[in-house]
């Protein structure tokens, strides 16, 4: 009989452990939504709203030893209005200016304080197993999407 009551104690702990974990994953999300955010993808807009600059590309290992390239630089809000979220576009291309991958990167996330007008924001963008053929250099960047 003191078996059975163990196990039961055993159980009921395990269930209750679940119980909380599955209450706290859920309930308490208070990541700010992306629904209510207005998005521009008009690639003129785009140019005049946010500017990338000093990019640049660094190399390192991870704790496996595999090559991780960064590649970081900065942007500008230019517009009138503080920025909430921004994707790039980042092409990688072959020593013949051909396309090798395309990778489209949030770079600044809607869940970080917004960039104000005529801010600067430094990003970092790791990438880990990048095609051979490509020519280790600089990405093409361009911003393809904002979000006020």
């Amino acid at each position: 009989m003191g078996e059975r009551r163990t196990a039961v104690i055993i159980g009921v702990t395990i269930a209750v452990i679940v119980g909380v974990l599955l209450v706290w994953a859920f309930a308490f999300n208070n990541a700010p939504s992306t629904a209510n955010l207005t998005e521009i993808t008009d690639k003129p807009a785009l140019k005049k709203i946010a500017q990338i600059s000093q990019v640049g590309i660094a190399t390192g290992e991870n704790y496996m030893g595999h090559r991780i390239r960064v590649i970081h630089g900065t942007i500008t809000n230019n517009s009138d209005k503080p920025l909430r979220m921004v994707d790039v576009n980042m092409t990688f291309n072959d020593y013949d200016a051909k396309p090798v991958q395309r990778s489209v990167q949030r770079v600044f996330e809607a869940t970080q304080k917004p960039l104000p007008p005529a801010a600067k924001y430094r990003f970092e963008v790791n990438f880990e197993n990048l095609p051979r053929t490509w020519n280790y250099h600089i990405p093409d960047i361009e911003v393809v999407k904002i979000a006020y």
